[in-house]
C-alpha cells in the first residue's frame, strides 16, 4: 500500500505499508522516500496515533537505507484493536512535512490450517477449510475459487465456531462448475474470516489466509448439474 504526496515541482514524499490491517503483535513495517532536491535531516520520524482521539501509541525513527532518499523502520502493533493513524514527518528545506496514512490493528482471531479433500454432495462442490479459532463466536468466511489465474466463483458462508480447530465447508454450486473441464488443480484464494459482533455497536474483526491461498485436486465434477439452486445451502461445522 503506497501513498504519494506531491511537494514542490520535482519533489515527492511517499510512504509504503505492506498492508493496511495488522494483527496484534506483528511489526508495522514502514518505508518512506523523499525524491528531488531538498534539505533534510539524517532520519524521519514515525508516530502511531489512535483515531480519532490522536493519543500517541508508539513512535519510531526511520533510518536511511543504502538507497538514496529511502528510509525504513517499524512500530509495534501490540495495542488495543481499532483504527489508527500513521504520521511520518520529514524536514524539507528546513520545514516539517507530514504524511498521514490510516491502518487497523486486529486481534489474533486464529490460524488457517489448510484444507481437507473436496467432495461432491448433492449438486455442490464442498471444500472443507480448517480454522483454529482463539475465541468462540459467530464467523463469516469468504474466499475466491480459482483455476490457475481465472476466478470461477466467490464462496461465502456463516457459522458458529468454538475455540480450537474447526472445519468450515465452503460450497460451490453445480451451476458454476457443471460442464467445466478442469485439467489440473483448483485453488481457494483471498481467504477472509470475520468475527461478527456479539451485539450492535461492537467492531467486526478480521483475519486472513495465506497470500498464496490453498491448492486442491477436485473430485470428478461430471456429477454436477447446470441448474439453478432451489434453496440456500446451510453452512456446516464439524
Amino acid at each position: 500500500m503506497r501513498a504519494l504526496r506531491q511537494l514542490k515541482p520535482g519533489r515527492e514524499f511517499s510512504v509504503t505499508l505492506e498492508k493496511y490491517r495488522f494483527i496484534q503483535g506483528e511489526p508495522i513495517l514502514v518505508v518512506a522516500s523523499l525524491t528531488g532536491p531538498q534539505v533534510i535531516g539524517h532520519n524521519l520520524s514515525a508516530t502511531l496515533e489512535t483515531s480519532p482521539d490522536r493519543d500517541k501509541a508508539d513512535t519510531a525513527t526511520l533510518q536511511s537505507t543504502n538507497a538514496t532518499g529511502y528510509f525504513e523502520g517499524s512500530l509495534s502493533s501490540d495495542h488495543e484493536p481499532g483504527e489508527y493513524r500513521l504520521i511520518i514527518e520529514a524536514r524539507v528545506d528546513g520545514r516539517p512535512v507530514r504524511h498521514g496514512s490510516s491502518l487497523t490493528i486486529e486481534p489474533d482471531l486464529g490460524e488457517f490450517e489448510g484444507l481437507s479433500s473436496a467432495s461432491i454432495e448433492g449438486n455442490d462442490l464442498v471444500i472443507p477449510v480448517h480454522f483454529s479459532a482463539e475465541t468462540s463466536g459467530y464467523y463469516s468466511l469468504s474466499a475466491q475459487l480459482y483455476e490457475e489465474q481465472t476466478p470461477i466463483a466467490l464462496l461465502q458462508t456463516e457459522t458458529a465456531l468454538g475455540t480450537g480447530r474447526n472445519t468450515i465447508d465452503l460450497m460451490a454450486h453445480g451451476s458454476v462448475l457443471a460442464n467445466h473441464e478442469v485439467t489440473g488443480t483448483l485453488q481457494v484464494r483471498h481467504l477472509q474470516i470475520r468475527q461478527l459482533p456479539a451485539r450492535p455497536g461492537l467492531r467486526t474483526h478480521y483475519a486472513f489466509g495465506p497470500d498464496a491461498g490453498h491448492e486442491f485436486s477436485p473430485p470428478d465434477l461430471d456429477r454436477l448439474r447446470d441448474e439453478p439452486a432451489v434453496a440456500l445451502n446451510s453452512p456446516t461445522l464439524r
